[in-house]
């Protein structure tokens, strides 16, 4: 009877953990995130988009051709750019409420223009090694914590 007892205390102790940490979802990508597809010999990165975060279920990949598939999941639009920067995640040197694209400090490989909340977009990009950051660079957005860090192998 002891360990029918114990299981059922530990089953219901696991339940109390896991609908504690089911808050976190918010937080990461996880089940979140959209399932596209790369073209054959492309890598998949998913990743969503949303009031203050740029979220991706990868940070790091071999060199060669990425397929980001990115949702909106905020209350607003968002754009996503791949920068290849050696400036630190969130370090790119704003002027005003946004970074200069033509900075040289940073070079952006392409972009999913602004797009709408409820909607999901693809990107594929060929990308060399390096160091990259994932960004919204909407006004206000890149300052507000829009970006993530992205390292590309060789």
């Amino acid at each position: 009877m002891k360990s029918h007892r114990l299981t059922v205390v530990t089953l219901a102790a696991l339940s109390v953990l896991s609908f504690g940490c089911a808050e976190d979802l918010d937080d990461s990508v996880g089940d979140n995130a959209p399932h596209g597809t790369a073209a054959p010999g492309a890598i998949a990165v998913n990743g969503v988009v949303k009031d203050w975060k740029v979220l991706v279920v990868r940070h790091s990949i071999h060199a060669g051709e990425v397929t980001f598939t990115v949702a909106n999941q905020g209350t607003i639009g968002h754009e996503f750019l791949v920068v290849r920067t050696d400036n630190a995640d969130g370090a790119i040197p704003l002027e005003g409420d946004r970074f200069s694209e033509e900075n040289e400090s940073l070079l952006v490989i392409d972009e999913i223009g602004e797009y709408p909340i409820d909607t999901t977009e693809e990107l594929t990009v060929t990308l060399e090694p390096g160091s990259y950051q994932l960004v919204c660079n909407l006004p206000g957005h890149y300052e507000k914590g829009m970006h993530t860090s992205f390292n590309v192998a060789a």
